[in-house]
């Protein structure tokens, strides 16, 4: 279904780093969502970029117009680390296969070039070639807000269908009540 895959984008937008197991088992507050949304964009777009190139348009945002985007969420990536930091920390502590004191007290300087290099894979896994007009689209939206606006706009899309059927593979994140 063509919406499946651009909910995977989104999700998959606001989920890097997350293990599948954390997904279902731990709530992320729209907090967290803005927050890592904020840090990981530029890593989103470039997994975006190396999967969609090829099957878009010369003139799709993602070819001509994505670098002033890319520069507005460089410009509030610091101040998105410390937020984004701790979601990566509650959804690792869940997986349980490492010792979570480990990823806390890893510095900053190691930890964050680990997650910028881990969410461009991430992406190109998640993104199907025939969706990819729809996410240049997508991406050319959220361009269009700031990127506190486009991080809240993508937690209460995740509020919204994050609700998974019984027996289904999680898809998106549980959203904390809040």
């Amino acid at each position: 279904m063509k919406n499946r895959g651009l909910l995977a984008v989104a999700t998959a937008m606001t989920m890097v780093g997350m293990p599948a197991q954390a997904v279902a088992q731990t709530c992320i507050t729209r907090t967290e969502i803005a927050g890592m949304m904020g840090y990981a964009m530029p890593s989103v777009i470039e997994g975006v970029r190396n999967t969609c190139a090829a099957h878009l348009p010369a003139d799709a945002f993602l070819a001509t117009g994505v670098e002033a985007m890319i520069e507005s969420y460089r410009a509030v990536q610091a101040d998105n680390w410390p937020t984004a930091r701790a979601a990566f920390m509650k959804f690792g502590a869940d997986e349980g296969e490492t010792d979570p004191s480990v990823m806390e007290q890893m510095p900053d300087e190691l930890l964050q070039p680990l997650v910028e290099a881990m969410i461009p894979t991430m992406i190109e896994g998640e993104i199907k070639p025939g969706s990819c007009r729809d996410v240049d689209t997508l991406v050319a939206s959220l361009a269009a807000m700031s990127p506190k606006q486009a991080g809240d706009f993508m937690a209460a899309i995740l509020a919204l269908t994050g609700d998974d059927k019984p027996g289904e593979k999680q898809r998106s994140p549980n959203v904390c009540a809040e």
